[in-house]
């Protein structure tokens, strides 16, 4: 299990756009549209536990044997966000430009935008993840250091139990950790709620789902799944489907329970809501280390249609909420035409969603990765 470019996961990646890009474009009709389905922002949940699982996996060896070095990791994140992330922010700038101001420019191209609640969905809603992914960055490689020293250590501790023994023993502690995790998490972001709101008098009521404090543990249960992989991974070498259905069906189970205490936004007010909500990322890095393991639904998802949506997904998640000309949402506006126009809003969204990909292929092939290449090249 040792290839740096795992196939499943880019396929994986196309699933997790198509989530959120449906989720969005279909969310006007949401009393029409089946409980289970009405949840497209588990695509964002998604994200952000395989940005984990990636880190570290990609990273831990190299941090491990002292060979990382900090300039060429964050040389290689800023050749693979800033630049679509950038034409999207010019381009929606333009676009929309009597209604934003240079602070909300200036904050969007920084990837500061998140940390402001007037700001982070003012340019391209969307966008707020980046934030997000940005903060991950600047403290995965502590993060990935630490928790393969802990794996590694508890590895050395563990030979004298049977093989089923270790694998046990290994999610137990990475379930601890991750509950340890989800706890602090929690913890930071009321205390980034309180402060914020001692300085700048803003309460910011999303911080619990908008900032990296609230979502660390999504991170943190990509990284904990990829953890177990890197040492018990060979024992279940293309026998991952039996972990993309149990993930599977934590989802599901997650995704119920949520839909049954009223959505997301009542469900906090159940005990176990958070846990329901956090479980999310940690379903998803079951089925993501199901993926890596390899199967059927692994080769699925490494057919070249999977890979190319999942290459030009990145794209379509930026230029989905972009304003343009009449339209604030340029898929919100399409999908209001091809409705408009006689189609029930299923086959719609369907349309719609094959269009934008069209859109994102462009901006892929055609800028996203000639830029990308010709910045490795300087």
């Amino acid at each position: 299990m040792s290839p740096t470019h795992i196939p499943a996961l880019t396929g994986l990646r196309a699933i997790a756009a198509g989530i959120v890009f449906i989720g969005h474009v279909i969310a006007p009709h949401k009393s029409e549209v089946p409980g289970l389905l009405q949840y497209g922002w588990v695509g964002v949940n998604i994200f952000f536990a395989l940005s984990g699982y990636l880190f570290q996996y990609l990273y831990a060896d190299e941090l491990i044997a002292g060979s990382f070095r900090w300039w060429p990791y964050f040389k290689r994140r800023l050749i693979r966000i800033y630049p679509v992330t950038t034409l999207v922010v010019i381009l929606s700038a333009i676009s929309a430009w009597e209604r934003v101001t240079l602070p909300d420019i200036g904050l969007h191209l920084t990837l500061l935008h998140g940390w402001f609640p007037r700001y982070r969905s003012s340019l391209n809603a969307p966008m707020w993840t980046l934030t997000l992914e940005e903060s991950f960055y600047l403290i995965a490689p502590i993060l990935i250091y630490y928790l393969r020293r802990f794996f590694d250590d508890m590895r050395s501790r563990l030979p004298v139990l049977s093989p089923a023994r270790q694998v046990g023993a290994m999610v137990t502690v990475s379930l601890l950790l991750w509950t340890m995790t989800f706890a602090l998490g929690r913890g930071l972001a009321s205390y980034h709620q309180d402060i914020v709101y001692h300085l700048l008098r803003v309460w910011d009521g999303d911080v619990f789902s908008a900032t990296i404090f609230g979502r660390l543990s999504d991170f943190v249960a990509g990284m904990l799944a990829a953890g177990v992989m890197g040492i018990h991974g060979q024992r279940l070498v293309r026998r991952g489907d039996i972990l993309v259905g149990l993930g599977m069906a934590l989802l599901i189970g997650c995704i119920s329970f949520i839909h049954a205490e009223g959505g997301s936004v009542s469900v906090g007010d159940h005990k176990l809501g958070s846990i329901a909500i956090n479980g999310i990322a940690a379903s998803a890095a079951i089925i993501i280390a199901g993926l890596h393991a390899g199967g059927i639904t692994a080769r699925i998802l490494s057919t070249r249609t999977a890979i190319i949506l999942g290459e030009c997904s990145f794209a379509l998640y930026l230029i989905q909420f972009m304003p343009l000309g009449p339209f604030p949402k340029v898929s919100m506006g399409l999908q209001q035409i091809l409705e408009t126009s006689g189609l029930h809003f299923v086959a719609a969204a369907l349309v719609c969603y094959v269009i934008m990909n069209i859109a994102a292929a462009g901006v892929h092939y055609f800028f996203e990765r000639p830029v990308g290449i010709w910045l490795r090249k300087r």
